[in-house]
């Protein structure tokens, strides 16, 4: 009796393995035909068919391809989400090593794989898809933790301005991470060292004017 339940056991937890297995080739399939043919090519039978299964079974893990694609952008996101984690290191005393360091560390583990990588900067704007919407949250995270370590620069900073080059930190990491992936940019180190120390310049040499009320 007690052999028969441990058999059940392993069986239930063999097919929950398996169904995951699954569930996860469909994602990635569903992430390699956006990067190879565009969103707008997606049917659950190319899916299927990428991931090695009948039509059918897509159906067994997804109520639709709408639910199917969040799912891909919430993995996707947890996937890049502690990347882009940039955070001022107590031992990084000067203005430049630490921004330096966050752009840096950023850029790199955005362009770690390409696939992700360029799936994620070309829909990241697009807001009439999970995909965009999702990572559209993303950004806003990401903009946050640059404006928090922008205050630890210069703590007198005004919001706005802080703000302001947070944005301008995204902008330098979302812009390099293309240049880099496109063959623009070959040393990308080099390319966030420049661009960060151009505006750790700008907020130590904003003037502290007051927010308007």
């Amino acid at each position: 009796m007690e052999r028969r339940r441990v058999d059940c056991y392993t069986n239930d937890m063999s097919r929950q393995i398996n169904k995951e297995r699954t569930r996860r080739r469909l994602l990635q399939a569903i992430l390699k035909t956006i990067h190879r043919y565009g969103h707008g090519t997606l049917t659950t039978g190319r899916v299927a068919q990428l991931a090695g299964v009948a039509q059918p079974t897509f159906y067994v893990h997804f109520r639709s391809m709408d639910q199917a694609l969040e799912q891909v952008a919430e993995w996707v996101a947890q996937e890049l989400d502690p990347r882009l984690n940039p955070d001022a290191s107590a031992e990084l005393d000067r203005a430049a090593d630490v921004l330096q360091e966050a752009v840096r560390k950023c850029t790199r583990s955005l362009v770690r794989d390409r696939k992700v990588a360029e799936v994620f900067l070309r829909n990241r704007r697009d807001q009439t898809n999970a995909l965009g919407r999702r990572w559209t949250v993303l950004t806003g995270s990401l903009r946050e933790r640059m404006r928090q370590i922008v205050v630890q620069v210069r703590p007198e900073i005004t919001g706005s301005d802080a703000a302001l080059h947070a944005e301008l930190l995204v902008s330098v990491v979302y812009g390099l991470a293309e240049a880099y992936l496109d063959g623009r940019v070959d040393n990308l180190d080099r390319a966030t060292a420049i661009a960060s120390r151009a505006i750790v310049t700008s907020i130590l040499t904003t003037s502290p004017v007051a927010d308007a009320a």
